[in-house]
C-alpha cells in the first residue's frame, strides 16, 4: 500500500498536476497554513477594503518579499489585490512545514490581518520585561550576545572622570528601543525585528507563588 501511495504522488507530480496534486494527497496527514495561523490567533484578511491596502504595500515591497508567481503590477482586467487574494485563498490549504518555509513566510506577510509584534507576543502568552537594567547587562555581555549593534546609547550615562569612556547601553535605552520596535507590524517568526523584540523585550509570564497554608487553630 505504501508503494502505491508513493506512486500516486509521483504520478501527480510528473503528470502535470504538480504541487497541487502533492498537497491534495498529503493534506489529510498534515497541518495546513490556515490551521497553523488560526492556532496562533492570526486571521486571514476577509474584507476587500483590507485587501486593497495590500496593493500599494506589495508594489513597494522588497524583491525578497515578492511572491514568485505574483508580479507587483495590475493586469488588464484584474487588480493586483485581487490576484493576491486569489493566491492567498488557494495557498492557505497547502501543508505547513515550518516557519522557515518561504511559502509560509510570504503567506504570513501578505494574507493575514495586520497585527503588531507586541500583540502577537502577548497572544503567545508572553509578558513585557520590567527589569531593564538586567536586560541591559545581558545585552552588553559580548560573550553571550553577538547581536548588539541595533541599540545605541541615548539615555542618561553614569558620571565619569575625563577622558570620558565610550557610552554604554543602559536599561532606559533597551526600554526605549522596545517601545518603538514592538509596535512594528508582525511579519513572521523569522523576521529579525520580531526575533529581537521577543528576546529583549518580552519574557515568560511568572507563575503566581502558592501561599503557605494557614496552620490549623488548636
Amino acid at each position: 500500500m505504501e508503494l502505491i501511495q508513493k506512486g500516486i504522488v509521483m504520478a501527480l507530480v510528473t503528470g502535470g498536476v504538480g504541487t497541487v496534486g502533492y498537497y491534495t494527497v498529503q493534506k489529510g496527514n498534515g497541518t495546513t497554513l490556515l490551521d497553523h495561523i488560526t492556532s496562533k490567533k492570526r486571521e486571514l484578511i476577509s474584507e476587500d477594503s483590507e485587501w486593497e491596502k495590500k496593493d500599494k504595500a506589495y508594489k513597494a515591497a522588497q524583491k525578497e518579499e515578492i511572491i514568485s508567481s505574483v508580479e507587483p503590477r495590475d493586469r488588464t482586467k484584474t487588480k493586483l489585490w485581487q490576484i493576491l487574494k486569489n493566491w492567498c485563498t488557494s495557498t492557505g490549504n497547502k501543508v505547513f512545514t515550518n516557519i522557515h518555509d518561504d511559502t509560509y513566510q510570504k503567506f504570513s506577510v501578505w494574507c493575514l490581518k495586520d497585527k503588531t509584534i507586541e500583540k502577537d507576543l502577548q497572544d503567545e502568552g508572553l509578558q513585557k520585561v520590567t527589569d531593564w537594567q538586567t536586560k541591559a547587562a545581558e545585552f552588553k555581555d559580548k560573550e553571550k550576545n553577538l547581536d548588539s549593534g541595533f541599540i545605541t546609547p541615548k539615555g542618561d550615562q553614569p558620571p565619569a572622570k575625563p577622558p570620558a569612556p565610550k557610552a554604554e547601553v543602559q536599561g532606559t535605552d533597551v526600554e526605549a528601543w522596545c517601545k518603538d520596535a514592538e509596535q512594528k507590524p508582525f511579519k513572521h517568526e523569522v523576521d529579525q525585528t520580531y526575533s529581537r523584540v521577543r528576546k529583549w523585550c518580552f519574557q515568560a509570564k511568572e507563575q503566581p507563588k502558592e501561599g503557605k497554608p494557614n496552620s490549623a487553630k488548636k
